[in-house]
């Protein structure tokens, strides 16, 4: 059977540890990905996305945190997590950087990461982005004068 593909080998390493290090590219999006042929239980996905701010504004790890509040295919705050603990993981977590950004995952085998990642990838490219998401998740005093919100930023 033959079946063809956007991607293109870059680079294969055969390390010294019998481990192989395989990067692709994409030939229509320039989308990399690189695969790290280990085994044991543990599967563990990086998804990184270039969010190079030029302000401090804050969009870039606003943007991360309201990732997590749904998609257009899962619009629900929590799903995610929910059907990570599914395949045995302890969830999905993410750091923004000064240029990127990189939402992860950990789960216990192949199958449950493959069910989940379309899942995950669908959060990540197609957020849900709410005003009552943003208010959420933005430092705010709520109506009873208490601190709410779990991102905080100062505006000089």
């Amino acid at each position: 059977m033959s079946f063809s593909t956007n991607f293109e080998l870059v680079r294969l390493i055969k390390t010294c540890y019998g481990i192989d290090v395989t990067k692709y590219r994409s030939k229509r999006t320039g989308l990399s990905v690189v695969h790290i042929d280990v085994e044991g239980p543990l599967v563990n996905g990086y998804f990184v996305l270039a969010t190079e701010a030029h302000d401090d504004d804050g969009c870039p790890h606003t943007l991360e945190h309201l990732v997590f509040l749904g998609s257009e295919l899962y619009p629900y705050k929590g799903v995610l997590d929910m059907l990570a603990s599914r395949a045995l993981s302890q969830g999905t977590n993410a750091w923004t950087d000064t240029d990127n950004t990189c939402y992860t995952i950990t789960t216990v085998g192949n199958e449950g990461f493959l069910n989940l990642l379309p899942i995950y990838v669908d959060h990540i490219l197609y957020p849900t982005l709410t005003d009552s998401g943003y208010v959420t998740e933005v430092h705010h005093i709520n109506g009873k004068g208490e601190d709410a919100g779990v991102l905080y930023y100062s505006f000089y």
